[in-house]
């Protein structure tokens, strides 16, 4: 603003110039020579008119430029640093008398002006006034400070006191390009209303541009446009509306070495994405990164700003809180405290199809910006887990994103964990390591794996690290160790003794008829490790009433099979929780093979063929357990504390027949339907 500012004071000081010299000088070509002889002196750099000079006395002063040029700084990318086809301008005279330029019409058609930073970090924009020829003593020059001459010595010529009507720019193109940075824009279609009732009067713009393919319009007023010159303290207003986004700020604008605002804005963008290709910055493609809105306190002071009491959305997913934006890196970095509502970490890493995907996971949009980010969440969604109330500290840097769940809620449960996401690389990688307690077991292996056959409550560990361009190659190429402890559940879909009944009353029918119960326990544990996607399990145990199980097999997590053993045994207790994992009974082993949606159980025949005597010793081991305990384990109820307290009629108790004890072969044929 005062770069553009100061320059057009400036063309506006050379026409008044010039209609001011009109009276006195008859030659057309006479005047040509004046005027840019003074501007040469003034500024140091050569300005050439090519074409026609019209210029009037009455009834006001009036000049028609033609063909003007104006060089522009020694090794500048441009040779000029403006042109324009022409140039109008009108100019009240008696105000001209007291240093007082009060222009009633001025008009630029087709300028182009390029403003540049050299690489020492010097605007073209600051002029120099020419050297004095040798043996000439420069004019004593103005002592006034800032506030008399509007610029700092050296700067070039600023008039005392200006009054601009309207100034208009017709079909214009500005440019602008920082060497030290190599930050470079073209506004092109140029279309601006200026008006300046006086330097210490409200200035307004009104206008419309093309940047990059769009039309921008911008409207914006500053209340004391000198601030502009002195670099002072201004209130101001900016209202910018484009397709790819809309900006309002109202507040005070610093104009120093660098720009700083304190005031209120307000965003809102359609696309993250068609707003980064807009300013030559295109993300990678994927998912998210759509609509943003925001607003808040903006506080900024060149490249950095911070946003206070800032509420953002950003693709569904609200938050507020307090964030930090610098811009003076290779990347965008975000910094601060928010609270959000969801975080859906399914949105940028794209949306796969059923089971494992084989389409491609791009993670690159995570390079779009760096972030630090102390956050706390209602919600996290990473891929069908839902994660509860947490918090987090989240550090994304080019791609790498670490995130530490310091408190989470998890189906039921809380733990803890940290998951580490590199998309900086060609071949993405993760690792997630995760504790859990008292974590509802069903509906998180449901999420996590489709899996549902196991019900419980308890603790899960597990650390695992995996990479891969898709899903299917993450799960074929996952790692990890990791441990279970569940507590009163049921294996689903299973009747573990009723397959045993099966075994030995209908051999060839399998497990048919145990596939509509469960089988419930009181305690399930062991410890698995994967290798490239296949979880193996050594020391499954379970103990319930009546029944005690171990295992060992594996499951391929790529392609959801299941090879499995399970040894389930009948036993004479009926002790649950903290009861002998080895006693003794009657022991049936069952293979569990094919899919985790549709699994198949059978005996293992053979193994009871192959051992008869451990059969025999099992249902001997069954022979002081009364048939009614068996009903009651069977059927999970407990055994009442009072079983063995005296009948609250004991007459009618004594002349009841006595009941015969079945022996151990009658005890088997009651339990397997013989």
């Amino acid at each position: 603003m005062r770069t553009l500012l100061t320059f057009i004071i400036i063309i506006v000081i050379l026409a008044g110039g010039a209609v001011f010299l009109a009276p006195m000088f008859i030659s057309a070509d006479l005047v040509k020579r004046e005027v840019e002889a003074a501007v040469e002196n003034a500024t140091g750099r050569k300005l050439t008119i090519a074409g026609d000079v019209s210029i009037s006395a009455w009834p006001a002063l009036a000049a028609n430029i033609g063909d003007v040029t104006f060089a522009n700084a020694p090794g500048a990318a441009e040779p000029n640093m403006a042109t324009m086809k022409q140039l109008r301008a009108k100019l009240a005279i008696m105000p001209l008398f007291s240093g007082t330029v009060q222009v009633d019409e001025f008009v630029l058609s087709e300028p182009v002006i390029n403003l540049e930073v050299a690489r020492n970090g010097k605007p073209n924009w600051q002029f120099e006034p020419a050297a004095s020829p040798a043996g000439e003593t420069p004019a004593p020059q103005d002592t006034g400070g800032p506030s008399d001459t509007g610029e700092a010595a050296g700067q070039g010529i600023t008039p005392t006191e200006v009054s601009l009507a309207a100034m208009t720019i017709e079909n214009g193109q500005i440019s602008y390009r920082d060497t030290q940075s190599g930050a470079a824009y073209t506004f092109s279609d140029v279309d601006v209303t200026l008006a300046l009732p006086s330097l210490d009067q409200q200035m307004t713009v009104d206008g419309v541009l093309t940047w990059n393919g769009e039309r921008v319009n911008v409207d914006a007023a500053v209340e004391r446009p000198r601030a502009v010159l002195d670099a002072g303290t201004t209130s101001a207003t900016i209202a910018v509306s484009s397709n790819p986004l809309t900006l309002d700020y109202s507040g005070d604008v610093t104009f120093g070495s660098a720009l700083a605002t304190t005031g209120t804005v307000d965003l809102e963008v359609p696309s993250v994405r068609q707003l980064a290709a807009w300013t030559g910055s295109p993300m990678a493609e994927g998912g998210g990164f759509g609509p943003l809105s925001l607003t808040g306190q903006l506080a900024s002071a060149g490249s950095r700003y911070t946003f206070s009491n800032a509420t953002m959305a950003l693709d569904g997913m609200n938050a507020n809180g307090n964030l930090v934006v610098e811009t003076s890196g290779a990347r965008p970095k975000l910094s601060g405290t928010l609270a959000v509502d969801q975080i859906d970490t399914n949105v940028y890493s794209g949306e796969g199809d059923a089971g494992w995907s084989t389409e491609q996971i791009d993670f690159t949009g995570l390079k779009a910006v760096d972030a630090n980010l102390d956050l706390s969440a209602d919600e996290i969604i990473f891929g069908n887990i839902v994660i509860g109330a947490s918090a987090l500290d989240l550090e994304l840097t080019n791609g790498r994103l670490e995130a530490a769940l310091g408190r989470m809620s998890l189906y039921g449960g809380s733990g803890s964990g940290k998951l580490t996401l590199n998309g900086r690389q060609a071949t993405p990688s993760l690792a997630a390591n995760f504790n859990l307690s008292g974590l509802a077991v069903q509906p998180f292996l449901q999420a996590a794996a489709g899996f549902e056959r196991l019900a419980g409550t308890g603790l899960f560990n597990i650390a695992v690290t995996t990479q891969g361009t898709s899903q299917a190659q993450m799960v074929n190429a996952l790692n990890g160790t990791g441990n279970i402890d569940f507590r009163n559940g049921a294996i689903k879909g299973i009747n573990l003794a009723q397959i045993i009944r099966t075994a030995l009353t209908n051999p060839i029918s399998g497990w048919s008829n145990a596939s509509s119960a469960d089988t419930d326990f009181s305690e399930l544990n062991g410890s698995f490790i994967i290798t490239n996607g296949v979880l193996a399990n050594n020391d499954l145990k379970m103990l319930g009433p009546l029944l005690r199980l171990t295992g060992t097999g594996s499951t391929n997590i790529a392609a959801q099979t299941i090879n499995y053993r399970l040894s389930p045994k009948l036993v004479a207790s009926l002790e649950g929780q903290g009861g002998e994992a080895d006693k003794s009974g009657l022991n049936i082993p069952v293979l569990v093979t094919g899919t985790w949606s549709n699994p198949k159980f059978a005996p293992d025949l053979a193994a009871v063929i192959s051992n008869p005597t451990e059969v025999l010793k099992g249902v001997e081991s069954l022979e002081k357990l009364q048939p009614k305990d068996i009903i009651r384990g069977l059927l999970g109820q407990q055994e009442p504390a009072n079983d063995n307290a005296a009948p609250a009629d004991e007459a009618a108790q004594e002349a009841a027949p006595e009941q015969k004890q079945p022996n151990p072969e009658e005890l088997l044929r009651g339990l397997f339907g013989r």
